[in-house]
């Protein structure tokens, strides 16, 4: 049956390659990341990064959010404790699809609050979008938003340094 919407969460580390989790309905929120991940490493061509956005996109609502495990399936799959600390060496891209269009969300990184949208960047292609359309967009928010979130974390990891010698 066809959704009103579906979204899905891309994950890209510094050297640009991609963990995508798709949503599924959860009792105790609605929607929700799956269990379910998929990869992409670099280098990948424009039609491998769109083809990888689809395939994660066709793994939404194929079951149901675990409503009973108290971590995400990005704390599951870093193997990392608390959502601020598994997506803090990854910039988090939002990607919503409906009947009309798709909406690309990208997020800075605070690593205090974990991932905060910047809903000014907003990009919406129409669905269906012309071939490389989808990879334009999305090499744009990676050239821009994870390379100033590398440049972020080291600026507070050169903070964290100066404490800890003044201390």
């Amino acid at each position: 049956m066809e959704k009103e919407f579906y979204t899905i969460s891309v994950y890209v580390d510094q050297d640009e390659n991609m963990i995508g989790i798709p949503c599924g309905e959860s009792d105790k929120y609605g929607i929700a990341d799956i269990d379910k991940v998929v990869l992409l490493k670099k280098p990948y061509t424009d039609k491998e990064l769109e083809n990888f956005i689809e395939e994660v996109i066709s793994y939404c609502y194929t079951k149901k959010h675990n409503d009973d495990s108290p971590l995400s399936t990005i704390e599951k799959y870093t193997k990392k404790k608390g959502f601020v600390n598994a997506t803090s060496d990854y910039t988090l891209l939002s990607i919503v699809k409906t009947k009309d269009n798709y909406s690309l969300m990208p997020t800075f990184n605070d690593f205090e609050k974990g991932p905060l949208v910047i809903d000014d960047d907003e990009r919406i292609l129409l669905n269906p979008y012309k071939e490389g359309e989808m990879a334009e967009v999305i090499n744009d928010f990676i050239q821009v938003y994870v390379k100033a979130n590398i440049f972020y974390k080291e600026m507070q990891e050169l903070e964290e340094e100066k404490k800890n010698k003044n201390n």
